[in-house]
């Protein structure tokens, strides 16, 4: 009896590969590069990044499930609303969850007091970089989403890219926390699309 799909399990490897190595070689680099931009760049993605607070959705959804489950009964609708909540709730608590395990530096602290690293099992807001929460929010509301519309795929893959580079460019995160976060929203989504019967 096969218990991890060898799809799940490569992808897995592919990811953790990529974070090492991002760890290693491409994080610090990247985020000096991203604090030495212009204003006018950090502001812009300053706005893009708002997009990826997962309250908005979480509130949004419940509402329009309460809507179709209750005023406006309607099946279907209420089931789909439903999904995107649980998407971006389930994401987002496993993250939390790693993020307090992990307890990785932000790139503030880099630049502030030069450190870099983890210290495990840490609540303190400078050390929940890993992974991202908005990226994990944005991939997991993506996806969940092209599930409904298929023919949006592209462009809601492309937000949730606009998403995850601005927590880089904005210095909020290090580039192999969004590779992470990314990661954690598809494969959450992926799961509850069979456990909640999307197929």
């Amino acid at each position: 009896m096969r218990v991890i799909n060898p799809k799940i399990a490569a992808s897995f490897a592919g990811v953790l590969i990529v974070a090492v190595l991002s760890y290693i070689f491409i994080d610090i680099p990247v985020a000096f590069f991203c604090k030495s931009l212009d204003k006018s760049i950090t502001d812009f993605f300053g706005i893009v990044t708002e997009f990826g607070i997962s309250t908005w959705y979480l509130v949004g959804f419940l509402a329009l499930f309460l809507i179709f489950r209750f005023l406006y009964p309607q099946r279907i609708y209420a089931h789909r609303a439903l999904f995107l909540f649980v998407s971006v709730a389930v994401s987002g608590i496993v993250t939390n969850i790693i993020k307090m395990i992990i307890g990785r530096y932000r790139p503030e602290m880099l630049f502030e007091k030069g450190l870099y690293g983890f210290e495990f099992f840490q609540i303190d807001s400078t050390l929940v970089s890993f992974p991202s929460g908005h990226a994990t929010t944005a991939f997991s509301l993506a996806y969940a989403l092209s599930l409904f519309s298929f023919k949006f795929r592209v462009p809601l893959f492309c937000f949730a890219l606009a998403v995850g580079a601005s927590r880089v460019i904005i210095t909020a995160h290090y580039f192999s926390d969004v590779v992470v976060g990314a990661y954690i929203g598809i494969m959450s989504v992926l799961g509850l699309r069979k456990l909640m019967w999307l197929e």
